[in-house]
């Protein structure tokens, strides 16, 4: 004989059977529309599980939690009386807890009532705060050591150009060779350092966001590539849009990218840049192109990596730490960057900036 499960019980079994806390509440207001409380009119087993609150049907939220936070208080209010749903993270300090939320209005409007969909991120929360705490320390490390490793190597070029200069008579060729090899490396691991004091600085600077017209930021940086290191590229530039976003970062990005699409292309008989832009509703994308040495795109997730380069030293000089600089700014931005290439067909960079 078939059993006949009604409306009821399919919803009260889809509702214990969730993973997600649920419960669904009324609004109790004061006489000048301020919310006092709210009451649990229904709750599922999660909600008890992840809450540790029993038995609360019927109950008002202050009877388990007399210092209950008021912002909670103010936000299921709000969602009561306007209709607006909200999806928000928030800690209950009084449970110790994190939770993702997301509430809205429930049955008709006159009732007050709101319900709950929730999960607990406590975890999530804890894993969170280590990881920025260990990039805290990482960073601070990263600096200390890039900090004191300069005084060293300014001795060592110091000393190296000594007896360069004043011992000249009585070294060999083979001596003055190995001594602007070490002036020479002394002088690499500067920009190295410098490179990496940089990378370093990102984690603490604050962003300070303002109209930037990359246009206008190109033709300043295009100057200051040609003065750095003459070149014969082609430097195409299409329409560029005006971005919100930190002018000084943002300079740092178009120009890490463009010398980098300038030097990689410069054995290219023709060597050639483009930039250009596209944009929808959500981001404004720059690209950069060339067509120059490319890559192999198995290796694409390396290249935004400190000290992570796809070309040798002797084929192309560099630190590696460039195209780690541009995503951590892009990133800081809320942005994405990714890149394109094929070997010996040219590389486009692109990233993204959120409208």
């Amino acid at each position: 004989m078939k059993t006949i499960v009604s409306a009821e019980e399919k919803y009260r079994i889809l509702f214990d059977s969730i993973d997600e806390g649920f419960c669904i509440i009324e609004m109790i207001f004061n006489e000048q529309g301020k919310p006092l409380d709210y009451r649990f009119l229904e709750i599922n087993a999660s909600f008890e599980k992840q809450t540790g609150l029993i038995n609360a049907v019927g109950k008002r939220m202050r009877e388990f939690a007399p210092d209950h936070e008021e912002h909670w208080f103010e936000i299921y209010g709000k969602i009561a009386m306007t209709g607006e749903s909200i999806r928000f993270e928030n800690r209950a300090e009084q449970l110790h807890r994190w939770y993702d939320v997301y509430a809205f209005r429930f049955g008709d409007p006159k009732n007050m009532q709101v319900a709950i969909l929730f999960n607990d991120i406590t975890k999530r929360k804890q894993i969170e705060d280590q990881l920025q705490s260990a990039n805290k320390e990482m960073e601070s490390f990263s600096y200390s050591v890039s900090h004191d490793l300069r005084a060293p190597l300014r001795a060592i070029n110091g000393f190296a150009k000594i007896l360069s200069e004043d011992y000249s008579t009585k070294i060999d060729e083979d001596g003055a060779q190995v001594i602007q090899t070490i002036r020479h490396n002394a002088e690499r691991m500067g920009v190295l350092i410098e490179d990496l004091l940089s990378f370093s600085r990102l984690g603490r600077q604050e962003l300070v966001k303002a109209n930037v017209d990359i246009r206008k930021l190109l033709d300043e940086i295009t100057v200051e590539i040609a003065k750095q290191a003459p070149h014969k590229a082609m430097i195409d530039i299409g329409k560029l849009p005006i971005v919100k976003g930190d002018d000084s970062l943002l300079h740092q990005v178009v120009f890490n990218l463009v010398s980098n699409a300038v030097k990689y292309s410069s054995k290219q008989k023709n060597p050639h840049v483009k930039i250009s832009s596209e944009e929808d509703n959500d981001a404004v994308t720059i690209s950069v192109a060339d067509n120059g040495v490319g890559f192999d795109m198995q290796y694409a997730n390396k290249l935004f990596g400190v000290f992570q380069r796809l070309h040798s030293q002797a084929e192309f000089e560099g630190t590696g730490v460039g195209l780690a600089i541009v995503a951590k700014i892009i990133s800081k931005h809320g942005g994405k960057v990714w890149a394109e290439a094929k070997v010996n067909e040219g590389a486009t960079f692109h990233f993204s900036l959120p409208k």
